[in-house]
């Protein structure tokens, strides 16, 4: 009776939200599907490399999806493809479906690079058996987290406690903030400055052909793609972002998305993207984090979060050690192309905007906004 994996199409978007609903995952809209399927400029879907894949069966239709994220890379002047997984979820009803949707999207072999930086404990066991292992060496468990407002998160554990590990779930939205649409950056380190995301132009254009020019392995961060990374329809607060200018010139940025993970938490602001010239890097993005913390009550978020830490991040942020924190499973595992070579793949400087976490958080609800009109 099982039809089995096929290509995802924007067709199957209701059927998506309905395990998206049942597993108490962010839903996404039609139109914010459809903007996801059109892909980052410059990489277009195929048969062999889909928009992700779907296991149905013919008495009950779609019972499993896993999402496919296809981005352009530089390494010296060439550009590749990776791809990252992202909203893998599967019904009891056709337990074991995991599998067969892994083992189409490890089999990207027309990709440099296939991972994930955003497993959660029930998905991380099962990446081994594709041949994706856990990286970074040594941080594969590890984020980053700042308390912004340590009152605000004593107040929101109580009421997750309270509701226990159904997470507030039917509770009613807790803990709306109006400031996260009103708030600003209030003070800033030297050298940065805050930069709407309205203006990102030929400025990042540049800064972009600098950063190709410093021999690392890069996701594309052209200006095009940014503006396009910052155009999700079903975000409700566009995001915060920094420049960092040396000798008048913008030399790095930090990229940071609200999210509020439930109904009982309180709005976080998550870094998406941390990114330096590496001449001035050991300044910048220290700066930069340290600008978004001294700001980040006044924008409503009681946390600010790096979810995924890459060991030149983790080296250029270690004056933020209190803030790091490991968990008990692996968040990130990455299967290599056969003929990735060893240096290519040391030159990996990567950040959360290489994986989902700009798409797949659970935004603010517009409640707080509508009430502070």
């Amino acid at each position: 009776m099982n039809r089995g994996v096929r290509p995802f199409v924007l067709d199957d978007s209701e059927a998506v939200q309905r395990l998206c609903d049942w597993a108490w995952w962010y839903p996404r809209s039609r139109e914010g599907w459809q903007w996801l399927i059109s892909g980052a400029p410059g990489v277009g879907f195929s048969d062999a490399n889909p928009a992700g894949w779907v296991y149905e069966t013919e008495a009950d239709g779609v019972l499993a999806f896993l999402g496919n994220f296809l981005q352009r890379f530089d390494y010296k002047g060439d550009t590749l493809v990776g791809a990252t997984l992202h909203t893998l979820l599967v019904d009891p009803r056709v337990k074991g479906a995991s599998r067969d949707l892994l083992r189409r999207f490890a089999g990207q072999d027309t990709t440099l690079v296939r991972y994930t930086f955003n497993a959660n404990d029930r998905s991380a066991p099962i990446y081994k058996h594709f041949d994706m292992q856990p990286w970074p060496e040594s941080l594969s468990r590890m984020k980053y987290a700042w308390k912004a407002d340590w009152s605000a998160v004593a107040s929101e554990r109580a009421l997750r406690w309270f509701h226990g590990l159904a997470g507030g779930r039917g509770s009613g939205e807790r803990f709306t903030d109006a400031r996260v649409w009103t708030g600003a950056i209030t003070r800033c380190e030297p050298g940065v400055f805050a930069l709407p995301v309205t203006e990102i132009d030929e400025r990042f254009d540049a800064l972009w052909t600098r950063l190709r020019q410093d021999g690392r392995l890069l996701a594309w961060r052209d200006a095009e793609t940014l503006r396009w990374r910052c155009s999700d329809p079903d975000l409700t607060r566009l995001p915060v972002m920094l420049g960092f200018e040396q000798n008048g010139v913008l030399a790095g940025y930090l990229l940071a998305f609200f999210s509020k993970g439930s109904e009982v938490e309180r709005p976080a602001l998550e870094i998406i993207d941390l990114i330096a010239t590496a001449e001035c890097e050991a300044v910048a993005i220290p700066a930069m984090v340290r600008t978004l913390l001294g700001s980040a009550r006044d924008l409503g978020a009681a946390r600010v979060r790096l979810p995924f830490v890459s060991p030149r991040l983790d080296a250029l942020l270690g004056g933020f050690a209190t803030a790091r924190r490991g968990y008990g499973h692996d968040h990130c595992h990455v299967r290599w192309n056969e003929d990735a070579s060893p240096e290519l793949r040391d030159a990996w400087f990567a950040t959360p905007f290489d994986g989902d976490y700009s798409f797949c958080l659970r935004p603010p609800p517009l409640l707080a906004a509508e009430r502070a009109a």
